[in-house]
């Protein structure tokens, strides 16, 4: 058995190394940076995840190819940006009233008061609408005066004679 030369070798070797390097047919890497820096673009404007900018951005990330080694990554970029672009919930998140974390006093009086004037709108006699008017106006009454003591925790406010007076 021969063995090639030192110099053939390393030749035969470096030709090798730049015939590959060369041969690189995954377009993905390059299309998934150009998206990769439109959508910082559009992340530093500041842009609102429903403007038409992004569906270039999003149209850019579909164009990596199946077969790419980073299409995970441009996967991963288009799944946010759909959830992003989901219609939003209407406010409010939550039930008015409801008891747990987010719901307060003022809230739940808030909501009695709204259904009360629903009622009294949708009421069919002169009487029954009286008679809601003025638990209406009870209700609101209510509703002023625990809004004058609501406030973000640490600023609380107690009514006069109550804790906290001297």
């Amino acid at each position: 058995m021969r063995i090639a030369h030192p110099r053939t070798s390393a030749a035969l070797l470096l030709a090798g190394l730049l015939a590959l390097s060369g041969c690189s047919t995954d377009p993905g890497p390059e299309q998934l940076q150009k998206a990769e820096g439109r959508y910082q673009e559009l992340i530093n404007q500041n842009l609102s995840a429903q403007d038409p900018a992004w569906a270039e951005v999003a149209a850019q990330f579909e164009a990596v190819p199946k077969d790419s080694k980073v299409r995970p990554e441009a996967e991963k970029r288009l799944a946010a940006l759909k959830a992003a672009r989901e219609k939003i919930p209407p406010r409010p998140l939550a039930r008015p009233g409801a008891t747990g974390h987010g719901a307060s006093d003022v809230e739940a009086k808030r909501a009695a008061c709204e259904s009360l004037a629903k009622k009294m709108g949708a009421a069919q006699t002169d009487a029954t609408r009286n008679v809601l008017q003025k638990v209406l106006e009870s209700c609101q009454a209510e509703l002023v005066r625990l809004e004058a003591y609501d406030h973000p925790p640490g600023e609380e406010v107690h009514p006069p004679g109550g804790e906290g007076s001297h």
